[in-house]
Formats: structure tokens, sequence, C-alpha cells
């Protein structure tokens, strides 16, 4: 089963739920359960194909990792734009002084 397979409900449940908690749940079921075509109870919506869950996983957490590389890439913009604004500063305050 693909995430692609997951119904909306299932997915939704597993969004509201996390990536932290449904890792966690899907570890307790480790033993014996660690086949893709295992099912994986405790789910509101029902059992799920471990398989699936993983490839949500997976998914989430390359959407994750890129949503962290964009407010990473934002604050060292704003980081930089800090950082010449600041020498600019210095500038004027040297021309002001030797103006004086």
């Amino acid at each position: 089963m693909l995430p692609q397979d997951l119904t909306n409900e299932q997915r939704a449940e597993l969004e509201r739920q996390g990536t932290e908690y449904v890792r966690l749940k899907i570890i307790g079921y480790a033993g014996g359960h660690t086949g893709r075509e295992s099912m994986i109870g405790g789910f509101k919506t029902g059992d799920m194909k471990r398989g699936a869950i993983e490839d949500w996983l997976i998914a989430r957490s390359t959407e994750e990792a890129a949503e962290k590389a964009g407010e990473q890439a934002a604050i060292l913009r704003w980081a930089k734009i800090a950082g010449w604004a600041a020498m600019v500063g210095v500038v004027v305050a040297i021309i002001i002084a030797l103006i004086k």
C-alpha cells in the first residue's frame, strides 16, 4: 500500500497525530509486525498497513525538511540584510564624525 492508497480519512488521522506520535505507535507494534504488509491497529479509521504508514512518514519527513530549509534560507536572508544595514550605518557614522 503506497501513501496515495491511504484514504483521505487515514491521511487526516495521521496528520492530526503528527509524525512523532505515529513513529512511536509503529515502534510499539514492532514485535512480530515488522513486515510492510503487517497491519498496525489502534487507529480510529481502522488498521493500516505498516508499509503505507512508513511511506507516509518518509513523505512527511521530506516535506518537513524542505519547510525547514526554506525557513533557514529566510533567516539567512534577513541576517544578510541586517549585516548590510549595520555596515551602512557604520559608514554613515564615520562620515558624520569626519564632517563635524
